[in-house]
């Protein structure tokens, strides 16, 4: 009897798509402790710091309360 032909491991793992998961649930991470008035750590050369809540919201491009930057309102005809 045959046995069933499988494929190596790295090519059932779509390592791609698991970084690309893990960056969004990393976001989510770090803004639901911004939103709860927590301060985030994070490490920068080497060294440890601590970004206030507006330093997360400001760096995925938030204002200092978590919400999109507002746009001008459309020109009027």
């Amino acid at each position: 009897m045959a046995e069933p032909a499988t494929l190596p491991a790295t090519q059932l793992i779509d390592h791609d798509r698991i970084n690309a998961d893990l960056e969004v649930a990393f976001r989510e991470i770090r803004l639901e402790h911004a939103r709860l008035g927590r301060p985030v750590s994070e490490t920068r050369d080497g060294k440890l710091v601590w970004l206030s809540p507006a330093e997360v919201f400001a760096s995925y491009g938030l204002d200092e309360h978590g919400n999109p930057p507002a746009t001008s309102p459309p020109p009027s005809a």
